[in-house]
Parts: C-alpha cells; structure tokens; sequence
C-alpha cells in the first residue's frame, strides 16, 4: 500500500514536471527568438547590410512585416522559391502568398516595399530640382524607371530656368489604354505650365529600342507640344541595355550589352 501511494505521488510528480515545461516553452522560445532578432538588427545596424549573407538579410527584413516570431524558415522558403531579395520584394502578392506563412496582408506589405523605395527616390530629385546637362535628366529617368518591373510612364515639366516643377509616374500595367491620351497630355502640360516636357518610359526585361508604337506616339506628342507651344525636349525608352533617345535616335547610356545572355546556358 505504502509503495503505491509512492508511486502514485512519484507519477504525478512527473507529470507536473511535464505541465510546467510545456508551460514555459513558448515563453522561453519567444524570448530565444526575440533575442535573435535584437542581436540581428544591431548586428545589421553597426555593419551594414554587406557583412550579412543572404538568409540574414531577408530576416532582418521580415521583422518589419512580422513583428514577433522566428522569421528564419521563412526567409528560406521565400528564397527557395524567388532566390533573390530583390525578386522577393518584386514578386506579385498571389506569387508571395503561394510561399506558406505568408498571408494577404504580408504578401501585401512586402509588395509595397518596392513603392516605399521609388517614393524616397522621387523625393530626393525634389519638386524644385534643376537639370543643367543632358546626364542630370538622363539621372533623373534611370532613377525613376530603371527598376522598374511593369511599364511605367514618367511625364516631366520643365520651368524657364530649368526646374522641374511637377512630375507624373503612370502605371502602364493599370491605364486603360497604352501611352497616355492627348487630353491627359494637354491637362500635364496646362496645370504644370511648363516650359519644356520629357517624357520618359521603360521596356522592362528587353531593349529600349522603340516599338512602331512608341515611334508613332512620339509624333503625336511632338506635334501637340508644338500645337501648345512647349518645347518638346526629348522621349527617353529605358530598357535593361541602357537610355535610348526618340529625338536623337540613338542609344543615350549604355547599361551593358545584353545579347550575349542569350548564348549563357547554365
């Protein structure tokens, strides 16, 4: 009798013992993983992005989109998938939320990451910046466009003295029809009072060679800039190879021959 209730008390003990650990588990998971995540961001904070690989960086990354919780097999799964950050923050929301842990909302945040980026972009050119070369503008449009992965149209009003005073940033993805319509066109150039128009699109993954589109677009623009009394500086096509000029009709800047690609076999 007196070894059973031992037992019995030896039983629960252990149970008990078990309760407890399962208890405190999540606690001290959360505080191993919020101590990694602290540790990772002052890492990244003293050394910069270059002294992190990879897997860290994508981490270092979620922990804006997921503010608690171990982020490391995500940022796998997410680089297993798109294999590059820049490909992560540049993927579709249904491709992101193909990747598991990723729900309609994160998908949506990390999505947005690429349009924080061109907003701090075109606030560093500012309302007021003054093109005094052909390379400041050539600057200005790579800045806007070169990253870009849908088409994008980019529409700038020059003053007298060499301002840009407005821009426009048109998604080609979402219009409703391809280029932007006369009457669009003559409302820029009114309510800007420009002195001088730019106009500027890009040919992502391809050359910036124009299409017969874009040719025929570019007669129109000049004869209704000329029909408006602004003077017409120039259409700029920014494509992977580098800047093409519409009124010079040659290649501006050069990024890089691309034709040699299609011969890489991996």
């Amino acid at each position: 009798m007196e070894k059973d209730e031992k037992l019995l008390e030896k039983n629960a003990n252990r149970n008990d013992k078990k309760k407890t650990e399962k208890v405190r588990k999540p606690k001290d998971e959360k505080n191993i993983h919020e101590g990694h995540r602290a540790r990772l961001v002052d890492f990244a904070y003293k050394a910069n992005l270059d002294a992190l690989n990879d897997i860290q960086i994508m981490e270092c990354f979620l922990t804006y989109i997921f503010p608690r919780g171990d982020v490391n097999p995500l940022a796998h799964r997410l680089l297993d998938k798109f294999e590059t950050f820049n490909h992560v923050i540049e993927a579709s929301v249904e491709d992101l939320k193909s990747v598991r842990g990723i729900n309609d909302r994160s998908a949506k945040m990390i999505h947005l990451f690429c349009e924080f980026f061109y907003y701090y972009t075109s606030l560093r050119t500012g309302k007021k910046y003054k093109v005094t070369s052909r390379n400041e503008l050539y600057d200005i449009v790579e800045d806007f466009l070169r990253l870009r992965t849908t088409e994008h149209l980019l529409l700038l009003a020059i003053s007298p003295a060499h301002y840009i005073t407005h821009k426009r940033l048109i998604n080609m993805q979402d219009a409703s029809e391809v280029g932007i319509s006369s009457l669009e066109l003559t409302n820029f150039i009114t309510s800007s009072k420009a002195s001088s128009l730019v106009i500027a699109h890009c040919h992502p993954y391809g050359r910036a060679l124009p299409s017969p589109a874009d040719n025929e677009s570019f007669e129109v623009i000049k004869k209704l800039c000329e029909s408006c009394g602004v003077n017409f500086v120039d259409s700029l096509i920014i494509g992977e190879d580098g800047i093409y000029s519409q009124n010079d009709k040659e290649y501006v800047r050069d990024f890089g021959d691309i034709s040699s690609l299609k011969n890489f076999v991996i």
